[in-house]
């Protein structure tokens, strides 16, 4: 072998030695994200053959999805929520078991509300398969993200309660309970929007808990879910724009007067939806 040939292999070996050796940038779309807030995780600067990998913010992993976005080639991109009970504090951001940065998480100040229900509805008793079909729904993932613009209310009405509230109820807090949603006093039988384009995954009907009860997929983790309505007028799997008419306010199952709860899930996590009304990710 020639010494120019050596000269070449030593400098192909080189260069793809720096290339595997090239750092992994991290961009967050927040960086003191309050509890109960969603954020973006953005990697980039990927050596051509690497393998991705899972990103863990407070010791849950998620799937990194490519996402072409102006400005940004061959990036990688994660939501994570802040849960609601996490303690304010500074906490990493790892990649392959190495912190790449960290995010200040600030309280939201949650306060506690006091609630009276009758005894008939003072439990969290579900129907048979209720609580299944709910998880499960909260744990979908699909490659596809469907949004690309904020998300709306699902209906215009009085906010009655908000997310993150602890709870007495009846005399009793719940230690390990907090309000995971937003609940809009609507009028019976108001209409109730998509609040975004997604899948329908879930209409549940008659549940002792949620009462009839619709999920939508928005992708890569992000799920929304419309509790205690009336009518639904969607079928599982059928796909919806952002303001089409899902179904009717109601107070079915456990609830006391008529009214939407509605909740956004992102990986499992509860996030806040006022986040979601005008953050763009």
């Amino acid at each position: 072998m020639s010494k120019n040939v050596i000269r070449l292999v030593i400098a192909l070996l080189f260069l793809f030695t720096m290339a595997k050796a090239k750092a992994v940038t991290i961009k967050t779309s927040c960086n003191e994200p309050c509890q109960g807030q969603t954020f973006e995780i953005t990697l980039s600067d990927f050596a051509q053959n690497d393998k991705i990998d899972d990103v863990e913010f407070l010791d849950q992993k998620t799937k990194l999805f490519l996402i072409r976005k102006p400005g940004l080639d061959r990036s990688y991109h994660a939501l994570v929520t802040v849960p609601v009970v996490q303690k304010p504090g500074s906490y990493p951001i790892k990649y392959n078991d190495k912190v790449l940065t960290s995010v200040s998480v600030k309280s939201a100040n949650f306060t506690v509300q006091k609630l009276t229900l009758p005894k008939s509805k003072d439990n969290f008793v579900m129907s048979p398969g209720e609580e299944n079909a709910i998880n499960k729904a909260k744990s979908t993932l699909t490659d596809t993200r469907y949004f690309t613009s904020p998300f709306i209310p699902p209906v215009k009405a009085r906010v009655s309660t908000q997310f993150g509230l602890r709870r007495i109820v009846n005399g009793k807090l719940l230690d390990d309970y907090f309000h995971s949603g937003i609940d809009y006093a609507a009028n019976l039988n108001t209409p109730i929007k998509a609040t975004g384009p997604g899948i329908v995954i879930l209409t549940g009907h008659n549940y002792k808990l949620h009462g009839n009860t619709v999920c939508i997929d928005h992708g890569q983790g992000v799920v929304s879910i419309y509790i205690h309505m009336n009518k639904i007028l969607v079928k599982s799997g059928q796909k919806v724009k952002q303001g089409d008419i899902i179904g009717t306010v109601g107070q079915t199952g456990r609830a006391n007067g008529p009214h939407l709860h509605f909740s956004i899930y992102v990986n499992t996590i509860a996030s806040n939806p006022k986040y979601w009304y005008k953050d763009v990710f």
